[in-house]
């Protein structure tokens, strides 16, 4: 599997292409194409753009984001700048903050319908 993990004390940036998995403890300042899954752990960081599949996060999103099918936001998560989803969950203490928008399933990058409304679990 093409997993690229950025550990805790790393800094990162540029571009990242063609990876299964990005696993963030450290800090990434990146565009991201050409990946499935983003995972940010409570001590990462990930300042940028990106069109992925799935992503959960735990620690910090900043910038344009578009997850396609599911987008977690775990308690300790913070997400802000552009969001677009398909499906999101967000649990009790995450928070999201900034442009955010529902896409229908099958919906290409930037092509946003009417909006849905965004649901929390808490």
């Amino acid at each position: 599997m093409r997993r690229l993990s950025v550990g805790r004390g790393i800094t990162l940036s540029g571009e990242i292409n063609s990876c299964r998995k990005l696993y963030i403890e450290g800090s990434v300042e990146a565009n991201l194409t050409n990946c499935h899954d983003l995972d940010i752990a409570e001590s990462g960081l990930f300042k940028g753009s990106t069109s992925i599949e799935e992503a959960a996060v735990s620690g910090r999103f900043e910038g344009d984001l578009t997850v396609r099918k599911r987008l977690l936001i775990k308690a300790t998560g913070r997400v802000s700048g552009t969001i677009r989803y398909g499906q999101i969950e967000i649990e009790c203490g995450g928070q999201i903050s900034g442009d955010i928008q529902a896409q229908p399933a099958g919906a290409s990058d930037g092509v946003v319908a009417d909006a849905a409304p965004v649901r929390a679990r808490v």
